[in-house]
């Protein structure tokens, strides 16, 4: 018993030692280890690569102003080397780059991706991936409508890329089985952003873009424009007006531009 007596501060310092290394295991050297492991997904997953890169760096300062570098770097990952291989791909890298929702960066940074996409066509189309933006709440309207007057002024839409916007953002009717919905969203502010984006295009290119716009609305329907009950008279007199306005015709004239049935 003495012996045992004699060896027990020697088991306790042993046992305490012991417990104090299982609570305080060695610590890694530092979490700067571990902050770039987005790199190692370059080739397996160059989206989440890429949204690793952007949350770290600065694309753009308070004034607006764009790293021109960087942006074309990330737009050839994202489009040439095809990182986003759907529209709403889009939706995770324009979160990644926590862009003030106040202010003109947005606008500048989604000009920047505007003119590169009109070179160089995205997987899904620019058109689709505006509309998923401003569908997934990513930007609002104006500021589309900002970065396409400093992008497409006087252009020709030949990709029918305001066309292929404007119908993903249609709003749905009370008795129709497509279309989108969302509160606050009517015909009345979808019609705004018809005009303010069709007139930047030069003149008839807008006239023919607007035209094709509303045969589609009409195919998509499967019933004439004037048979429609969204499309009240009011309303087809005021389609019947841009094209007017951007055709330079008169309105009798229009009935043989287009199949779309306007009155």
């Amino acid at each position: 018993l003495f012996r045992n007596l004699q060896r027990s501060p020697r088991h306790l310092v042993d046992a305490m030692a012991k417990r104090k290394g299982d609570a305080e295991p060695e610590k890694p050297e530092g979490k700067a280890q571990r902050v770039n492991t987005w790199t190692d997904f370059s080739s397996s997953d160059p989206l989440y690569a890429l949204k690793g890169e952007v949350a770290t760096a600065s694309l753009v300062d308070d004034a607006g102003a764009v790293d021109d570098v960087k942006m074309a770097q990330y737009l050839e990952v994202l489009v040439v080397q095809k990182a986003a291989q759907k529209p709403k791909d889009w939706l995770e890298f324009w979160q990644a780059l926590e862009l003030p929702v106040q202010g003109p960066q947005q606008a500048a940074v989604l000009g920047s991706i505007i003119h590169f996409c009109l070179d160089h066509a995205p997987v899904g189309g620019l058109g689709p991936i505006l509309a998923e933006l401003i569908k997934g709440h990513r930007v609002k309207t104006k500021v589309v409508e900002d970065a396409l007057e400093a992008t497409m002024v006087g252009r020709e839409d030949s990709e029918g890329v305001l066309r292929e916007m404007l119908i993903r953002i249609f709003p749905k009717g009370p008795q129709s089985e497509w279309g989108w919905s969302r509160t606050g969203w009517s015909w009345q502010e979808w019609w705004k952003i018809v005009q303010k984006t069709m007139s930047v295009l030069h003149p008839t290119s807008g006239f023919v873009e607007l035209g094709l716009l509303l045969e589609r609305l009409e195919a998509e329907a499967q019933l004439p424009l004037v048979e429609q009950p969204t499309w009240t008279q009011p309303r087809l007199k005021k389609a019947r007006e841009l094209l007017c306005e951007l055709g330079g015709l008169e309105d009798w004239e229009l009935d043989s531009c287009f199949n779309a049935r306007l009155r």
